[in-house]
């Protein structure tokens, strides 16, 4: 940090899209952009003794604390101001609890990156190409797909809140966002009752929590969970490994038997999103604007 000419220094969780998210981000930024910037994996960073690396969310916000602990967040020396930013997913955490509170700890605005490339990247131009459609049939396909992000944090709202509730109180079984709905039957439609009360019931037997901890925490947890839902915010407790899979369920009931070609689409959705998105709109603002603060 102090040799380089670089101001700002971006430390980012994920090997697959959180690089080229990131390094988007700031290159739409004029400040940052002339401040100078550079973005670096977690895992680049290797303990100078050991020499081991580690990747992914916790590794991150291990690099904070120890750059908090030496006072080296931000350094000013004769060269100027240098600062480092640490990039992680929300994981609905402002929701169960658990957020850091520094300006040097910036969490996505969606559930994560791959969420957040879903959301913000253009429908039209990111099946367009991945589909290789023309230009009437993805329109149609657009339309038929309004609202679909919704529509799945719709339909899964009672299993995203018995996930936030074991993230909140600790609880260790099968009902998590690592794994997608099993209470609904078939997996995007209707609740079925007697599986939401056998999950429920997962959770409660398996918590860390009394039972008068684990009430007052799923009491709040449905409160702000209903908050969000009523403000027509749903969308943002989606986590971003279920939408893909579920674009592909949308994409094919539309299409139906027509010769569409499907090969390794469904792994290469989020990345086509993330190339249809436009960094200088608005939703940027939530990055940009801490980012530009510690430049």
């Amino acid at each position: 940090m102090q040799i380089s000419q670089d101001s700002l220094f971006v430390i980012v969780e994920g090997k697959d899209l959180d690089a080229r998210f990131y390094d988007r981000i700031c290159g739409s930024s004029a400040k940052v952009e002339a401040a100078g910037y550079q973005v670096w994996l977690a895992e680049q960073l290797k303990d100078d003794v050991t020499g081991v690396a580690a990747g992914g969310k916790k590794a991150v916000l291990a690099h904070f604390e120890f750059f908090k602990a030496s006072g080296k967040l931000t350094v000013t020396s004769s060269s100027g101001k240098r600062s480092m930013a640490f990039m992680v997913d929300r994981d609905n955490e402002d929701v169960s609890g658990g957020k850091k509170r520094s300006p040097h700890v910036i969490y996505t605005d969606m559930f994560d990156v791959e969420a957040e490339v879903f959301i913000r990247g253009s429908d039209q131009e990111a099946l367009a190409g991945i589909l290789s459609l023309d230009s009437a049939s993805v329109s149609q396909l657009v339309t038929d797909l309004s609202g679909w992000v919704m529509d799945l944090a719709d339909a899964w709202r009672e299993w995203i809140t018995l996930c936030v509730i074991a993230k909140a109180t600790g609880a260790g079984c099968d009902v998590g966002f690592g794994r997608e709905s099993w209470v609904n039957n078939p997996k995007y439609g209707a609740v079925e009752a007697v599986k939401l009360a056998a999950a429920a019931q997962k959770v409660a037997t398996s918590t860390r929590r009394s039972a008068t901890e684990y009430s007052a925490i799923s009491s709040r947890v449905r409160r702000r969970i209903n908050s969000c839902y009523s403000k027509g915010h749903g969308y943002r407790l989606i986590k971003g490994k279920w939408l893909a899979p579920y674009l592909m369920h949308r994409v094919k009931s539309h299409f139906g038997s027509a010769p569409v070609s499907y090969k390794s689409v469904e792994d290469s959705l989020a990345r086509a999103y993330l190339a249809a998105c436009d960094f200088r709109e608005m939703w940027a603002d939530h990055y940009r604007d801490r980012l530009e603060l510690l430049t």
